[in-house]
């Protein structure tokens, strides 16, 4: 990014069918190795994939690789700048409070002092707020896996703004370490920590859950938000990578049965799971 334009970048938007997210998502992440933001409107036919670039010139680029053959029924390029991507969340990411003892506050919101944990959040360019049901799935089984097992270590993969190992901390667990694999999520994730008074207490890296060499030795819990196309293709290292309880989401509720069949034939056992009619989380113990 230039010094004259630092404060503003490239967007790619792209139009798909519902049922077209996973594979064109795995497109982007291997081409043009970058990491979609999904949004979509709960039970809509159509997503919106959104892909965030340094300039303007690289988004233009992006597009015009885009193979003819990809089911994309839509596609435009626009610049954002840092105060565009500030609104978003200040209208999009409000305080809430999650499971027994959590709440999430944004950077820019007051926060309250009355017991519950605070986990301050700004995502920056990174996605993890607890406002979609895969990441308020993760934190209330994360919670409720701190209760039951006292966990003392945690593998967070794909973390995100690194909302999940700050709720790890803030709840006791004492080793985390957690990677994403777009370099952007693990520099927001330092900020974050530094947020919540728990900075260097989170071994924040930027890894391939798809690659073997991101855990030196299995944990605990090992917390996967992610799709469901990834989550198939590494269960054999999630199962290895995990001591007592697996928390995998990003899974589409028509997908949950066949993510639970995967672990079962690894040997792993379905605790429970949950869903909102479109998104489902599963707790899995080895």
């Amino acid at each position: 990014m230039t010094e004259e334009n630092k404060n503003s970048g490239g967007q790619l938007n792209l139009v798909v069918a519902a049922s077209e997210v996973n594979a064109i998502s795995e497109w982007i992440r291997e081409a043009l190795q970058k990491e979609p933001v999904e949004v979509t409107q709960p039970f809509a036919g159509d997503s919106r994939l959104e892909i965030y670039f340094d300039s303007l010139l690289e988004a233009q680029i992006a597009k015009k690789t885009l193979p003819a053959d990809l089911p994309i029924q839509a596609a435009e390029t626009k610049e954002y700048l840092e105060q565009d991507w500030t609104t978003f969340w200040r209208h999009h990411f409000k305080t809430m409070e999650l499971g027994t003892n959590l709440r999430i506050v944004p950077e820019w919101e007051e926060v309250p002092n009355d017991g519950r944990i605070n986990i301050i959040i700004n995502p920056g360019l990174s996605f993890g707020t607890g406002g979609h049901f895969t990441t308020k799935f993760c934190l209330e089984a994360l919670e409720e896996a701190f209760q039951t097992l006292k966990p003392q270590t945690m593998i967070d993969a794909g973390t995100g703004s690194g909302i999940l190992s700050i709720a790890a901390i803030k709840l006791g667990l004492p080793k985390v370490d957690a990677f994403d694999y777009d370099p952007v999520c693990v520099d927001q994730c330092n900020e974050n920590a530094a947020r919540n008074g728990v900075e260097g207490q989170i071994n924040f890296f930027q890894a391939d859950v798809l690659e073997p060499g991101w855990y030196a030795e299995p944990a605990d819990i090992v917390c996967a938000n992610v799709l469901t196309s990834v989550l198939l293709e590494a269960a054999p290292l999630i199962k290895r990578a995990t001591k007592k309880r697996m928390l995998l989401s990003g899974i589409r509720e028509i997908e949950g049965d066949a993510v639970a069949d995967t672990f079962i034939q690894l040997g792993c056992k379905e605790i429970s799971r949950d869903g909102d009619g479109q998104w489902c989380g599963l707790v899995i113990d080895v």
